[in-house]
């Protein structure tokens, strides 16, 4: 099922009920201001399992949160120094992830264990929807593109309907995103290392 919202200035009444649905384990598709994406409440296991089972992807490989501003960015990493913080607040909101230590709100089912400390991927979209809806929630909604993991991502919400609508509840058409994956930026060691060159232009 596509639901149309309006692509500045979506409608309350449909961030309603696009948020009763998640906060039932629901799994929709959604524009950010990159690329499709798929993504259900991040405190919900058993919709990130679906997520998962329907991308065919590797349990083990994290999937960032998406937030709606800095003050809950900030409850899911661990204390942020001022010099990484000024730079969050550049990037954000914008086409990056960020990659930060996982504080203990981040779901275990959520973070990544592969070094030292757990680390957790966020992003702050620049798209009205992506915030209006996370801020509504009051908490953080899954974020990774649309597509089965190793093929194309999926970049319209017909395209998305027609290929993976069977196993979503909804498909939100908030306008077409840019197309292109954000910029990765990893905030984990001494000094920001890009991971992955995107939307974003790196370095600042």
């Amino acid at each position: 099922m596509i639901l149309t919202l309006h692509p500045e200035t979506p409608q309350v009444r449909h961030l309603e009920r696009i948020a009763e649905l998640l906060r039932k384990d629901g799994v929709i598709a959604y524009p950010t201001d990159t690329l499709f994406g798929l993504g259900c409440l991040a405190s919900r296991k058993k919709a990130v399992d679906r997520i998962r089972e329907l991308k065919r992807r590797d349990a083990k490989k994290p999937m960032s949160l998406l937030c709606a501003d800095m003050e809950m960015l900030c409850k899911y990493t661990r204390h942020l120094d001022t010099p990484t913080f000024r730079v969050l607040k550049h990037l954000f909101p914008g086409p990056y992830t960020a990659l930060l230590p996982a504080s203990r709100e981040v779901p275990n089912h959520l973070a990544s264990r592969g070094k030292l400390h757990a680390v957790v991927g966020l992003r702050i979209p620049d798209h009205a929807f992506c915030l209006e809806l996370t801020k509504l929630l009051g908490e953080p909604i899954i974020t990774t593109s649309a597509n089965l993991s190793g093929d194309p991502t999926l970049n319209t919400a017909w395209e998305i309907e027609e290929e993976l609508g069977h196993a979503l509840d909804m498909v939100i058409d908030c306008g077409e995103p840019l197309g292109e994956g954000s910029t990765i930026i990893d905030f984990t060691g001494d000094e920001p290392a890009l991971i992955r060159e995107g939307a974003g232009p790196w370095p600042i």
